[in-house]
């Protein structure tokens, strides 16, 4: 029978921790206004889950107490000492994840948001110390049901609040068409290209050794430095803030993805980190599909289109597989990579798969470019990126413990040989670079080690062979070079953000004011900075261009 009272508290303990990581899951889905019906089917869901494996825990952690202290605890089938202890545990634990969360996903909230999560969190510490104050001094002082019927009102009010306060999100919408303005003749060039995972610690010792003479010009000729970036790291969200100049929290591109629950149709953008959420596909209860949502605001390319530019724009690569190879993409693969050719293995695999990718895509749009009159080009590579995941500890062998020398003999120049496969890219465009052109070359992200205990659940969920991430947003680089660009300056600062108002300036469009990035005019030389005023104006939201 005291088995049956301990489980019926832990399952209710469960079902308390399914309910906090519902509110969670709510406030990390910036895009989907509150419902009750699908709040309800959200907590069924994870207390179902989640709830469930703590019930287990509480469970046992009861009889382990009750073995150490060598006493028979009593209890009853709804305890309140039991559920006030449980429950304050419960909310520190849950405050740690939210916090972790909470910080991760900053960039998807504007201010409001913020002091909604902030004032979520500081009800929910207060009920946790209001609980302990409550067991402690029912037993310390004075044993008066009063004492736990107070708290668990409170307690109830608490949530209450945090939930109220999530409704009061603001929904993302669509901007009215309310002004006009004249479009402004366009009589700039620009190339941009995006090369996913390039990282200034591997550029710099590449170049010192004289491996990449394309790069090594733009440090010379050009301005060029650290680009600062953000989480969530992920590629679809950080192309959005390029081409946008807007955070997350403005451009509402939050995912490529959509979760779905078994609880209903509903379908979740954002599912938190570190607790193994996205797993949950393996175990049937979720279902993952892709979906590429509807841009919610305007980006450079739209404007520039609408000011009368020609746009070529080859910017989502990724998926994207070759299906019937180029001979030529075969040839310059070997040209690269001959030593991995008698190589069967899926590590020379993904390395064919991703060169042959980049380099096919980037010969069909360099064709397109070729024969289009268009102003602005825009191409976007990821291959480096796929690359660098798996073969970042056969360049840094010594963080990666005991590994194989033979391996480190046949893997360890992989990653500067795709550097190489991207400089003579790069020498491709500065050979064609016209006198009214400007060029620019970024990565969104670096790259950096995984650490122990990432290396450890990778492997526990069969991913061995994964070495290096970009989650915690590793600063990528950025290079300008043309006409009006100082020469050899390092810049700092430049956040990735500020690429699109930047390149606005540069074309002398106006700059919107409620864009997240800044222009950066150190980047100019003083005589284009003097030629060239900053204009500004409110937002392109709302605002049709008229030719």
């Amino acid at each position: 029978m005291k088995f049956l009272r301990v489980l019926a508290n832990s399952l209710l303990s469960g079902v308390f921790l399914g309910v906090l990581l519902s509110l969670l899951i709510y406030d990390l889905n910036i895009n989907l206004a509150f419902s009750i019906s699908f709040w309800a089917r959200l907590a069924l869901f994870t207390s179902l889950t989640y709830g469930l494996l703590v019930a287990i825990v509480c469970l046992v952690l009861f009889f382990v107490v009750q073995f150490i202290s060598g006493k028979s605890l009593s209890i009853r089938f709804v305890s309140p000492s039991f559920l006030t202890v449980s429950f304050s545990v419960l909310i520190f634990l849950f405050l740690i994840i939210f916090k972790d969360n909470k910080d991760y996903f900053l960039s998807l909230f504007d201010d409001s948001m913020s002091s909604v999560l902030g004032n979520q969190m500081m009800a929910l510490l207060f009920s946790g110390v209001l609980g302990l104050v409550a067991f402690y001094g029912f037993h310390r002082y004075k044993k008066s049901p009063l004492v736990f019927i107070s708290y668990f009102l409170l307690l109830g009010l608490a949530l209450f609040s945090c939930f109220f306060l999530r409704d009061k999100y603001a929904p993302p919408q669509r901007t009215l068409q309310k002004s006009q303005v004249e479009a402004k003749a366009i009589d700039k060039r620009i190339v941009v290209l995006g090369m996913e995972g390039l990282s200034l610690d591997f550029l710099i010792p590449f170049i010192s050794e004289g491996k990449l003479p394309n790069f090594s010009w733009l440090f010379e000729e050009g301005s060029w430095g650290k680009l600062e970036s953000f989480s969530p790291n992920e590629p679809f969200i950080l192309s959005a803030s390029f081409s946008t100049g807007k955070l997350p929290s403005k451009h509402r591109q939050i995912s490529l993805w959509d979760y779905t629950l078994l609880a209903g149709p509903e379908k979740l953008q954002a599912v938190p980190i570190h607790i193994l959420f996205k797993q949950l596909k393996r175990l049937g209860l979720i279902e993952v599909t892709p979906s590429r949502p509807a841009p919610a605001v305007k980006d450079i390319w739209t404007i520039f289109s609408e000011n009368g530019a020609s746009c070529l724009i080859k910017d989502w690569p990724y998926g994207r597989e070759v299906h019937s190879p180029d001979p030529k993409a075969e040839k310059a693969l070997e040209q690269f990579f001959k030593e991995l050719s008698p190589d069967t293995g899926a590590h020379a695999e993904l390395v064919r798969r991703a060169f042959k990718n980049d380099w096919q895509y980037e010969e069909e749009a360099s064709h397109q470019k070729s024969q289009s009159s268009g102003q602005l080009f825009y191409l976007l590579l990821n291959g480096l990126n796929t690359v660098e995941a798996y073969f970042y500890k056969y360049s840094f062998p010594d963080l990666f413990g005991t590994m194989g020398r033979a391996e480190i003999m046949k893997y360890g120049s992989v990653l500067e040989k795709y550097y190489l496969f991207y400089d003579q890219i790069i020498g491709k465009y500065l050979t064609g670079l016209k006198e009214d052109e400007l060029l620019v070359i970024y990565s969104p992200h670096g790259i950096e080690p995984l650490p122990s205990w990432k290396r450890i659940v990778e492997w526990s969920l069969g991913n061995p062979d994964v070495s290096a991430y970009h989650e915690n947003a590793p600063d990528g680089v950025y290079f300008f070079y043309g006409k009006g660009i100082n020469r050899g300056r390092n810049i700092e600062g430049v956040r990735l953000v500020d690429i699109a108002p930047t390149l606005l300036y540069y074309l002398g469009l106006p700059v919107a004011l409620d864009m997240d990035g800044d222009v950066k005019s150190s980047l100019f030389t003083n005589e284009f900075t003097s030629e060239n005023p900053v204009f500004p104006i409110s937002s392109y939201e709302g605002v049709q261009i008229k030719k």
